[in-house]
């Protein structure tokens, strides 16, 4: 059966206009076009929709039974439609983004916001979970896109630089290098360090940089979650390096680094998938709106 939603819709007119010419005038075609597409309905059904043998065209009982059941198909068409509607012009619309317990002290925050409001009535749904977990997350379809740092790892991925930031030195403010202007790694040599745990990209950028710069990372505590590395800091289990801004506490200096490490955040989705317009439309606002 290939029945058409043309063919639904002439049959709806001729049902509620009781007549084939009336019907004709209201859907602005020609009576022959409305009559033909009824009779094919009619054929493809193997039912005898209308009564033609009356002054007006009267629906048979298979013609009642038909049209009660095609009301509620409409409806529901049209509810589609709006809905649909709706998606495309991002009204309304559910977005779900994987972010690192550590991604979120970067300054994207106000780039989210600012698309929040461009959006007021878009739904954000933030899950959280190792950079492993947030590319599985990817690759099976479960989050949309993901706030990542850009690292080889990355390949795999569709992504795009969305932000850059500047890595510091985080003391407490009685550590003998918080009174400096600047810290160079050679001088981070023997310290203790609270760091980010190995299953997050910061630790492979500073891994990285220590090896770089033949540092041994003597490391106290590891974790993830930027409210506890402050109080460790601040309690002298050690020192950290975060991005700028990171930890915001008049118990701690923040001191740059001498040779100035930054790091590329990205937005982040699935190669070739097809992505909700609204997750889409996100991706391409973080993505201009990087500056160099």
């Amino acid at each position: 059966m290939s029945m058409e939603l043309k063919q639904l819709e002439y049959f709806l007119a001729v049902s509620k206009a009781k007549s084939f010419t009336r019907a004709a005038e209201q859907l602005y075609i020609s009576q022959p076009s409305v009559t033909s597409a009824i009779k094919k309905l009619e054929e493809e059904l193997g039912l005898v929709l209308f009564d033609r043998s009356k002054r007006q065209v009267e629906l048979t009982n298979e013609g009642e039974i038909f049209y009660s059941h095609i009301c509620v198909v409409m409806q529901d068409i049209s509810k589609a439609a709006a809905k649909a509607a709706e998606l495309k012009n991002l009204s309304s619309g559910l977005i779900k983004i994987g972010i690192t317990p550590l991604t979120c002290l970067s300054s994207v925050s106000f780039l989210m916001a600012k698309f929040r409001n461009m959006f007021p009535t878009l739904n954000f749904d933030f899950i959280e979970g190792s950079t492993d977990l947030l590319k599985a997350q990817l690759e099976e379809n479960k989050i949309d896109l993901a706030l990542m740092i850009d690292d080889e790892s990355l390949g795999d991925l569709s992504f795009d630089p969305i932000n850059h930031e500047e890595l510091m030195v985080y003391l407490p403010v009685f550590h003998h290098l918080s009174g400096r202007e600047r810290i160079s790694f050679k001088e981070l040599r023997q310290e203790i360090f609270i760091l980010p745990r190995r299953d997050c990209s910061y630790r492979t950028i500073l891994t990285r940089l220590f090896t770089a710069h033949r540092i041994k990372e003597h490391v106290s505590f590891e974790t993830n979650y930027p409210q506890l590395i402050q109080n460790l800091v601040i309690s002298g289990c050690g020192i950290t390096i975060l991005p700028r801004g990171a930890i915001d506490n008049n118990a701690i200096r923040a001191v740059p680094l001498k040779e100035r490490p930054k790091y590329y955040l990205c937005v982040v989705k699935k190669k070739d998938r097809q992505i909700a317009h609204a997750a889409q439309k996100m991706y391409n606002f973080l993505k201009d709106s990087f500056a160099e």
